[in-house]
């Protein structure tokens, strides 16, 4: 698989755990099948939506194992290795790569918030640490850190295997810069906001890495396919119907909207690790309707 293959409409996976806050496997298989089946192009496991931040080194060694393993070549696994330190950073991204994730995602160091020098020896030193692909995955919503432009630049110009970039600013006028990086060297940028993909397609993105996916991944897949095919009425048809569920997310504590609207799907997803909590019921009342809405459009994901 070569680097111009990165595109498409990529889901952040869930972590579905049982009420013991254990990983459940029996329901990822459900899950990931039915991600597969509804035609997405490739999965993220361990991102923010599949909650790296509570799964310890080895639980996130064994989630990567399991989801390549289960994915078995039908989609590219990439993998978030992303550590607070440049060292745990590394000696993750050597494990999961000797288990076979195609594509390597380093989310920028959290809580420490580094200046942009310090950003890049971060990312080249892991780029060259491993053979396979690597993005960087910027989400200063998250991790208070925001990876420049030019930093991304400057790391895109010594490394070789520096891929591309999951972009989760919400800062569309970064976009043409980012995506330029990709005019003389394979770089793919992925929109990291689930109400603004037509708008980063249409900007040159190569596709978009969506958390909604876990709920709608056939809206998705939809969306893309008619903006790659011209249809550009369709697809702004489609970004319109899924934005409600992306304006849920302010409706309870993160990463907990997601799994609560897969389970009214009828989803095995289970729990979020504690401190999250369960959502209140008034507010489910509201997330039903959302869910409904996309139901009556056939857009919800489907066990198989």
């Amino acid at each position: 698989m070569t680097l111009r293959s990165l595109e498409g409409i990529i889901p952040a996976v869930i972590t579905p755990f049982g009420e013991d806050e254990t990983i459940d496997y029996a329901a990822w298989q459900q899950i990931i099948d039915a991600l597969i089946a509804s035609g997405v192009h490739g999965m993220l496991i361990a991102g923010g939506q599949g909650e790296f931040f509570s799964l310890t080194e080895e639980e996130r060694l064994v989630a990567l194992r399991f989801a390549r393993q289960h994915a078995g070549g039908r989609v590219p696994i990439y993998g978030n290795v992303g550590c607070v330190t440049t060292r745990a950073t590394i000696n993750l991204a050597q494990k999961a790569e000797a288990e076979g994730v195609e594509y390597l995602v380093v989310i920028t160091p959290y809580y420490l918030r580094p200046n942009a020098d310090e950003l890049v020896e971060h990312y080249v030193q892991i780029c060259r640490s491993v053979r396979v692909p690597v993005l960087a995955y910027n989400i200063p919503e998250r991790t208070g850190v925001d990876l420049p432009v030019s930093a991304t630049q400057r790391i895109a110009q010594v490394c070789e295997n520096f891929a591309g970039l999951k972009d989760s600013t919400g800062k569309l006028e970064d976009m043409p810069a980012l995506v330029g990086i990709g005019q003389n060297r394979p770089f793919s940028v992925f929109i990291g906001r689930d109400h603004m993909i037509l708008a980063g397609l249409k900007l040159g993105c190569a596709g978009a890495v969506t958390a909604c996916s876990n709920v709608a991944a056939p809206a998705f897949v939809r969306l893309y396919n008619a903006f790659r095919s011209g249809d550009l009425e369709e697809a702004a048809r489609l970004q319109k119907l899924v934005e409600p569920l992306r304006q849920a997310f302010g409706w309870h504590t993160f990463p907990s909207v997601v799994k609560e609207a897969m389970k009214i799907s009828g989803l095995p997803a289970g729990p979020c690790r504690r401190p999250v909590g369960p959502m209140p019921e008034e507010v489910k009342g509201r997330l039903r309707e959302v869910v409904e809405k996309l139901r009556l459009e056939d857009c919800l994901l489907r066990p198989v």
